[in-house]
């Protein structure tokens, strides 16, 4: 099956979560992130201390400022390409540019005129806490030791910050495969058949 524009008459609302409407929702899993953020740096550190054994110590910025603008220019970038990461697993189902915004404590990347299968809505809600990580890890041995610190911010900010996305694909890989998905941005909902 492919993504649509249109729901197969067959098929029936379910269920949604809308992240702007559920505040305890959002405030939990925003906890939650918190918990999962530090966690991720944990085994990150663990990752570049494997990948770097020879670098004991990140260089970072003496200058309090210029470290915390650098700190904030990294998270920025972060977040960014996260999101730029699925609007293109958006973008590889439906060769249409998907809509990007900011919600609060969270920003997003929605397609919300199409209903995805499962397996390609789970593609796309994984694609960045994969695919970025992964490429990160493997640029780590290259990188100057001056990157190094911030480099590890900006993996840390896309992993721990994709708790909302492992939340949808958990929810989601628990329904039967013939389902419909429609990402709203601030939330999203499912279709079965029947």
């Amino acid at each position: 099956m492919n993504p649509t524009c249109t729901l197969p008459s067959d098929y029936t609302f379910a269920w949604r979560v809308d992240l702007k409407r559920n505040l305890r929702l959002n405030l939990v899993l925003q906890g939650v992130g918190l918990v999962w953020f530090g966690l991720v740096m944990l085994l990150l550190w663990q990752a570049f201390s494997f990948l770097r054994p020879a670098d004991e110590e990140m260089v970072i910025a003496a200058e309090p400022l210029l470290f915390v603008s650098g700190m904030l220019a990294v998270i920025a970038i972060a977040v960014t390409l996260h999101e730029l990461v699925h609007g293109l697993a958006f973008w590889w189902f439906t060769r249409q540019i998907p809509k990007f915004g900011i919600g609060p404590g969270y920003a997003y990347a929605a397609m919300p005129g199409w209903y995805f299968p499962k397996h390609q809505y789970l593609t796309v809600g994984l694609a960045p806490l994969v695919g970025l990580t992964l490429l990160g890890l493997m640029v780590v041995p290259l990188l100057p030791n001056a990157w190094l610190a911030p480099f590890f911010v900006g993996l840390a900010m896309n992993a721990g910050g994709a708790i909302g996305d492992i939340y949808i694909c958990l929810r989601i890989a628990r329904e039967r495969g013939d389902i419909l998905i429609r990402d709203l941005g601030d939330g999203f909902e499912v279709y079965r058949r029947g």
